[in-house]
């Protein structure tokens, strides 16, 4: 265009046929033809078939068996990554519970059932099974092929070994937490530094839990929404006295978790992650989580926050830094080793 434009406006136009008026017309159809061809191939880039939104509620639909086989295959991915070993702090997850298996033998059921999440046993694993079970065979459940069409997507930016990997955060903090201060938190400050920070109610252990539907949900109390845990994971309820908490208090008081403050849109159950959201955001470090919101814009700039220590290939051979450092649990005694690793715990 502009080599055209230099071409034009060089010619001398007192010995051309072609007068000037006659000229800047040809120059004004041409830059019509080629910004309407750019707008064209532009909107088939974003297209459905590449994830792109979706233009209308029938290309969604006729869209979803593509995404779903992707969804599909995304998952398979993952598995395979969970299997290698690749998942970073699923394996900092396995030695946390390991050390708190000895530290606090009464805690060990529950803590044998949070250490589950370091596998596909877990509760955020199978929250994503669940999540692609409802997709493929429950259409009715969704209200329009659009909203399938965008759940399809959210479960494939979910099991991305990266970002899996970065919803373990809470778990591995729940773990360091009941260490008493033993075990560093992860991508965190400490306990005490983010309860100060944020200006929140100690709510006790697994408090970085409550909200996430893998492992309770919200309940109806007398017309008060009380947040109630699943199976085995009630025993956080023992540690703090009996003690429940109603949304009000906990939306109020709560701490910063990486779930409810980074990773709720593609974490969450599709029917309960919009049920009772926290209406503030709260931070958990100096580093970008819940800090600086463009930082979660898509699932390539929150790739490039994780510690995922691979490249998301399923090859055995390909380990993490991390899993070639971290075969001994006497290493987290050393918190020097964790310099580089984004520990910010005390």
């Amino acid at each position: 265009m502009n080599v055209l434009l230099v071409y034009l406006t060089s010619i001398d136009y007192k010995r051309q046929d072609i007068k000037l008026p006659q000229i800047r017309s040809i120059l004004f159809a041409f830059s019509f033809l080629f910004t309407f061809c750019i707008i064209t191939a532009l909107s088939g880039c974003g297209g459905s078939d590449n994830g792109g939104p979706p233009t209308s509620s029938k290309q969604a639909e006729a869209s979803l068996p593509t995404r779903i086989a992707a969804a599909e295959k995304s998952m398979q991915q993952l598995d395979s990554a969970i299997k290698s070993g690749l998942i970073r702090n699923a394996l900092i997850l396995k030695e946390y519970a390991s050390i708190l298996q000895t530290q606090k033998p009464k805690l060990r059921a529950l803590v044998d059932n949070l250490a589950l999440d370091a596998g596909n046993d877990g509760a955020i694993y199978k929250n994503l099974q669940n999540r692609l079970a409802t997709l493929k065979n429950e259409p009715d459940l969704f209200e329009t092929p659009l909203a399938r069409y965008q759940e399809a997507n959210a479960i494939i930016d979910a099991s991305q070994p990266e970002i899996y990997n970065l919803s373990l955060i809470d778990v591995v903090n729940v773990l360091a937490d009941m260490s008493d201060g033993s075990l560093p938190r992860i991508e965190s400050q400490s306990k005490n530094e983010t309860l100060a920070a944020n200006r929140s109610e100690d709510m006790g252990a697994g408090s970085q839990l409550i909200g996430n539907p893998s492992y309770g949900q919200w309940t109806n109390n007398g017309g008060t929404s009380v947040w109630a845990w699943y199976g085995m994971y009630s025993m956080f309820r023992d540690l703090t006295g009996g003690r429940s908490y109603g949304y009000n208090q906990w939306n109020n008081n709560r701490d910063w978790s990486y779930y409810n403050d980074v990773g709720r849109e593609r974490h969450g159950n599709l029917r309960n992650k919009s049920v009772n959201p926290p209406k503030s955001k709260k931070y958990g470090s100096k580093r970008d989580y819940g800090v600086n919101k463009k930082s979660y814009g898509s699932a390539s700039s929150e790739r490039r926050k994780s510690s995922y220590g691979g490249s998301g290939s399923s090859d055995s051979s390909k380990k993490s830094e991390f899993s070639k450092k971290s075969s001994a649990p006497a290493s987290f005694r050393n918190r020097s080793t964790y310099s580089r690793s984004g520990f910010g715990g005390k």
